[in-house]
C-alpha cells in the first residue's frame, strides 16, 4: 500500500477525509441492513471449503513458482505471482458458476462513493501511522509501504515487471476480492449475525489486514483495514463483487503508477 509523507499533502488528505466522512455518516450511506443484500447461493461451509482451495492453490502455485529464475529477481517474483494467480482460475470459475444467477447492483455510483470516502481516510491513517512510527524508530523513512511496491521502484522495465504490474492489479483485485468480498464476508455474517454487517465487515477487514502482515509496513496495514470497510460496504451496497474488484484494481493501479512517476 502506497503512503504519501507526512506533510501539507497528508494535511490536506485528513482535512478532505473527515469532511467526506461526516457526509458518508450524515447522509446515511453507513447503513448495512441484512435483509435482500448478499446472494446466499454460498453457505459459509461451501465459502470456507472454496476459501481452503484458494489459499491451497495459490500456495501451490507459488511454490512451484519459487522454483523458476534466479533469487532477487523480478523473474522470480513474476514466476510465483503468475502461477499463484493461475493456479486459483479453477475456484474463480467455480465462484462465477455459483453466483450466475446473481446479479450486482449500482457498480458505478457504488464504486464511486466507496472510493472517494475510503481511500482519502485509508491513506490520511497510513500516512499520520507512519510518520508517528518513523518518529518512534520502528518504521524506515520510506513511502513505499508495500514490498511489491519497493520491488518495482528498484526494477528495470520488462517483461517480467509486466506480469507483476498485472498481478499486483488486475490479479489482485480479482483473486483477493472473490476470497475476502466474496466468500469470507457472507460466511462471517452467517457467523456472526446481527441486525447489520458491520460485525462481519469488521471481522472480515481485521483479518484481510492480518493477512498482509510481513509484506507491509504497520501503518500500511491499518491503512489497508480501512480500506477494506470500504469494500465490504461496496460489496454489500452493490450486492457482488464487481464494484470492489473496480476500487481495488484501481487503488493498486494507483500505487504503482506513482512509484513509477516518483522513483524512476
Amino acid at each position: 500500500m502506497e503512503v504519501p509523507l507526512f506533510n501539507f499533502t497528508t494535511v490536506l488528505l485528513a482535512i478532505f477525509s473527515i469532511g467526506i466522512g461526516v457526509w458518508f455518516v450524515k447522509s446515511g450511506q453507513g447503513t448495512l441492513s441484512r435483509r435482500g443484500y448478499l446472494d446466499p447461493a454460498i453457505t459459509p461451509t461451501l465459502a470456507v471449503m472454496l476459501c481452503g482451495m484458494m489459499f491451497i492453490f495459490a500456495g501451490l502455485g507459488a511454490w512451484w513458482g519459487s522454483g523458476q529464475g534466479d533469487d532477487g529477481t523480478m523473474q522470480k517474483t513474476a514466476w510465483i505471482y503468475g502461477s499463484a494467480a493461475v493456479a486459483q482460475i479453477p475456484v474463480l470459475l467455480m465462484y462465477a458458476k455459483l453466483h450466475r444467477k446473481s446479479y450486482s447492483r449500482h457498480i458505478l455510483i457504488v464504486s464511486c462513493i466507496a472510493f472517494a470516502v475510503f481511500v482519502p481516510i485509508a491513506l490520511t491513517v497510513a500516512a499520520i501511522g507512519h510518520a508517528l512510527l518513523v518518529a518512534a524508530g520502528i518504521e524506515p523513512h520510506s513511502n513505499l509501504g508495500h514490498e511489491t511496491l519497493k520491488q518495482l521502484a528498484d526494477a528495470p522495465w520488462g517483461s517480467a515487471t509486466w506480469v507483476v504490474v498485472v498481478c499486483a492489479t488486475l490479479g489482485a483485485g480479482v483473486f483477493e476480492e472473490i476470497m475476502y468480498r466474496g466468500l469470507i464476508l457472507p460466511a462471517f455474517s452467517s457467523m456472526f449475525g446481527g441486525k447489520t454487517f458491520w460485525r462481519a465487515t469488521i471481522a472480515t477487514s481485521g483479518f484481510f489486514a492480518l493477512m498482509h502482515i510481513g509484506a507491509a509496513q504497520p501503518s500500511a496495514i491499518a491503512g489497508l483495514f480501512v480500506l477494506s470497510i470500504g469494500l465490504c460496504w461496496a460489496r454489500v451496497k452493490s450486492g457482488g463483487v464487481v464494484a470492489p474488484i473496480v476500487i481495488h484494481v484501481v487503488f493498486n493501479t494507483m500505487n504503482i503508477a506513482f512509484v513509477y512517476s516518483t522513483h524512476l
